[in-house]
């Protein structure tokens, strides 16, 4: 397999164009368009439909708690409006609902939120509307806020055309959302006139830490600044003497340095800040160059200084993988993934599973069956069981043609019955007529040879009784039975002297079988598997870990996190002036806090060998 060149992702993603839920209008009338990416945030283009000419009735009241939930407006004329799904006396936080006028006309929408006493009572609800006028044509317009950053749970607050008051909504699928910032880090307080200068970005795998470290001067000096030295601290530390060649310090406050009294005394990479505890989400961490050095230095920030994030430790990934399809119906897919992760460059060639009959039969079993068998039976043929019939069972010969539920020739089966002799029965259309001469006494009991269907059979006289008498002869009325004593049939018998002309017809015997099975062979065409390569190869993989070939949408398994933030990041700065100031106040005879606007700025730290002897621990 070729192996891709690393290549900065640097066009903006751009997604589909959607409606926008959980707003005061509905989404047929509101969208927008998703920008950006998680690692530097998201941005929505919102546009609504409006009416030339014509902006939405806009207006906020409180009603009672048993309120009905209609409200009487005048736009394009005075209506009642029904909140659908409204209920009385209930408490709603933000609670979006349709309004319908008295035509049951979709007209907008409106919010109900309860309002509490300060007992924590429920006092009255705030209603707020946006009612849109019946006249005009309708247009898409953009909203004069544009693009509207997207804040944590996929909300977004945006003012309509024409409008004052903002109106909140949520972009779907984007439920999860964090914006890709470390709150409360000392990041977060880089004023605007300084953003153009100062590069601010995100770490948010194994690779970009590696890079960030090798970026900076070699032979610096990695400082944190942390509530406890964890062992994902620690491993930060060595990644840092891997890729840089520099040294780590470690500064806890004095709530953890007791503990570590014992722990650490004489390591002298442990030194104690002049306060008693530091929020994991203060940490921070300066990566100061060596002295002398003109080079800048950098800063990180957040709690994943001290907690393990949990980061890929792989950045490339090269693997095939089967994709879990997004919806019913999708064929089966496979597809190889690869790429760098940090680059968000990760390419799937999709292959997708298609099912074809063997154009001859490749399977052959058999069926042993009851005699009450309809001639269907169940069989895997390569994709799951399937039913088949048996064209023109049990009337048609054998070998009959097998079919499949859709009609298909499938294959040939051989039936044998299997039979039981039950009895014979005297075929009336099949007699043979005869004509011999015995020389014989008797007239029953007279036994005499005759040719009955191909066989030489032996037949006896009985139940004779004599009729007329022709000139010399005597005739008799007789009936014949074989030598197993069954009637086989009748004649006359002439009598003259010991001469017996014998005349009649015998019937031959058919046996009667009854069928008590059948022993069934079937050859069947079975189902091959086949792979074959979208058309559309090689496709980029999506947010989310989605792929979408021939315009059907899989997901794959263990990217689900793919290019969508995790919260689990590290901010790190690099520039002038910021950086560069912070970083030049770090140093071993200097003061690394000062200039940071924190209250232990005027106060030293100490090694922790010399704190912890001050106290005797």
């Amino acid at each position: 397999m070729r192996r891709l060149s690393p290549l900065l992702l640097l066009s903006t993603l751009a997604l589909a164009q959607v409606g926008l839920l959980d707003g005061p209008r509905p989404s047929t009338e509101v969208r927008g368009t998703l920008q950006g990416n998680a690692r530097e945030g998201y941005r929505v283009v919102v546009e609504f439909l409006v009416e030339s000419g014509a902006n939405p009735v806009q207006g906020s009241m409180n009603q009672s708690l048993w309120w009905n939930g209609r409200l009487y407006l005048c736009v394009s004329g005075c209506d009642h409006f029904t909140l659908s799904g409204y209920a009385p006396n209930t408490p709603y936080n933000q609670a979006v609902f349709n309004l319908y006028d008295s035509q049951n006309r979709l007209r907008g929408r409106a919010s109900v939120s309860t309002v509490y006493d300060f007992l924590g009572r429920p006092s009255y609800h705030q209603v707020q509307y946006a009612v849109w006028p019946l006249q005009g044509a309708k247009t898409w317009m953009p909203s004069p806020d544009n693009p509207v950053p997207l804040e944590a749970g996929g909300w977004l607050s945006v003012r309509p055309p024409g409008g004052s008051a903002r109106e909140r909504y949520r972009y779907p699928g984007m439920e999860s959302y964090r914006p890709p910032s470390v709150q409360g880090s000392i990041l977060s307080g880089i004023s605007p006139a300084d953003r153009d200068v100062v590069k601010k970005s995100i770490l948010s795998s194994m690779a970009d830490l590696r890079s960030f470290y090798a970026r900076q001067p070699r032979g610096s000096t990695l400082w944190f600044f942390v509530p406890e030295v964890s062992v994902w601290t620690q491993t930060l530390a060595q990644e840092f003497r891997a890729r840089n060649g520099g040294r780590e310090r470690f500064v806890v406050p004095e709530g953890t340095a007791r503990s570590y009294c014992s722990l650490y005394r004489n390591d002298s990479r442990f030194h104690v800040m002049p306060r008693e505890s530091l929020a994991k989400e203060q940490s921070f961490a300066v990566i100061y160059p060596p002295s002398g050095d003109t080079q800048k230095g950098a800063v990180m920030a957040g709690r994943y200084l001290v907690d393990r994030p949990d980061w890929q430790e792989t950045d490339y990934l090269s693997f095939t993988t089967p994709l879990s399809p997004t919806q019913e119906g999708l064929p089966e897919a496979r597809a190889l993934v690869w790429g760098y992760i940090s680059q968000a460059n990760l390419k799937a060639r999709v292959e997708f599973k298609e099912w074809t009959l063997s154009s001859w039969a490749n399977l052959s079993f058999t069926l042993d069956q009851e005699a009450s068998w309809d001639g269907v039976f169940s069989r895997d043929a390569g994709r799951g069981e399937e039913s088949f019939y048996l064209d023109g069972f049990p009337d048609g010969s054998s070998p009959y043609t097998v079919r499949d539920t859709a009609g298909r020739d499938r294959g040939t089966a051989q039936v044998v019955a299997n039979k039981e002799l039950v009895g014979y029965e005297l075929d009336q259309n099949a007699g043979a007529s005869f004509d011999t001469g015995v020389w014989a006494n008797e007239i029953n009991g007279l036994r005499f040879g005759v040719w009955v269907k191909g066989k030489y059979e032996y037949f006896t006289a009985y139940d004779c009784s004599w009729t007329k008498r022709v000139e010399l002869t005597n005739i008799y009325a007789c009936k014949y039975k074989d030598d197993q004593g069954r009637y086989r049939g009748s004649g006359a018998i002439g009598a003259w002297w010991r001469y017996r002309h014998v005349t009649g017809t015998v019937y031959p015997l058919v046996p009667q079988y009854e069928v008590k099975g059948y022993s069934v062979y079937v050859s069947l065409k079975g189902w091959q598997e086949t792979w074959y390569y979208a058309s559309d190869n090689d496709r980029p993989v999506e947010p989310g870990g989605y792929v979408t070939a021939e315009g059907k949408r899989y997901r794959v398994p263990g990217l689900e996190g793919y290019l969508l933030p995790t919260g689990k990041d590290l901010e790190v700065a690099e520039g002038d002036p910021y950086v560069s100031y912070i970083t030049r106040s770090i140093s071993p005879q200097g003061n690394p806090l000062a200039g940071t606007g924190r209250e232990e700025a005027k106060v030293w730290f100490k090694p922790l060998r010399d704190w912890c002897a001050e106290r005797g621990l």
